[in-house]
């Protein structure tokens, strides 16, 4: 590949890179806590790309090569080196949902010592992630949850065995290694699929495949959140 055309890849990577990180989009992709690595590599990507380019305008070997025709050629295929960019520029990023979750096994987050859970902060309905009330109902055996109105917050999965279950899915570092978490909802009847819902009631016992059941009391439509993992 010409030098030139690396340059141009490396900026329009660097420009990807920084409106995913600074619009928000990134929480798409990786956790929020990467925010400051991606900054940090997309100013790489823009020095370098921006070095490149300098060199061939200030008459420096463009690495080009002659096709037999008396003029440089330039692979086709490496244009589709920019066609991800490109897709991602054009195509909004959307976060994972009920497709990805509902073809995952349910993941009971490790804790260390599940013997020493500590009790729900007071006042009811209290708000618990997903991840946490897996917790709470599996390894701390209900315990804490007992007599405690809930709110969980997440989207509409639907168990292809009937019911639904509120989701929401947890990375490790990128939603590659997604995992999803997830508590069967009693009760209500289903919304429609990956809307967001926050969803009020109390613990039962009764898990099925380690999944943690919720008997609702109210279901509430509400907005997708700004990150939608936990």
């Amino acid at each position: 590949m010409r030098r030139d055309v690396q340059g141009v890849v490396l900026l329009m990577l660097s420009v990807l890179i920084f409106r995913l990180a600074l619009g928000g989009a990134y929480v798409y992709y990786v956790k929020v806590s990467m925010k400051p690595l991606l900054l940090v590599s997309a100013s790489v990507l823009l020095i370098l790309g921006l070095v490149l380019v300098r060199d061939v305008w200030r008459g420096g070997d463009d690495g080009g090569h002659d096709d037999g025709h008396g003029h440089a050629g330039l692979s086709r295929v490496s244009w589709l080196i920019l066609l991800p960019v490109l897709v991602v520029f054009v195509v909004a990023p959307r976060p994972l949902g009920s497709f990805t979750a509902g073809r995952q096994l349910a993941s009971a987050p490790v804790v260390a010592q599940p013997a020493e859970l500590l009790p729900l902060p007071p006042g009811d309905p209290v708000d618990l992630a997903i991840a946490d009330y897996i917790t709470h109902a599996e390894w701390g055996k209900g315990e804490t949850l007992r007599g405690r109105e809930i709110r969980l917050t997440g989207f509409v999965t639907p168990n292809p065995d009937g019911g639904w279950w509120i989701t929401r899915l947890g990375l490790a570092c990128c939603a590659a290694d997604a995992l999803s978490w997830r508590a069967q909802v009693r009760g209500v009847r289903a919304p429609s699929p990956d809307s967001w819902v926050e969803v009020t009631g109390r613990w039962v016992d009764g898990a099925e495949d380690g999944v943690p059941a919720i008997d609702a009391t109210d279901v509430t439509s509400i907005a997708e959140p700004q990150n939608p993992y936990e």
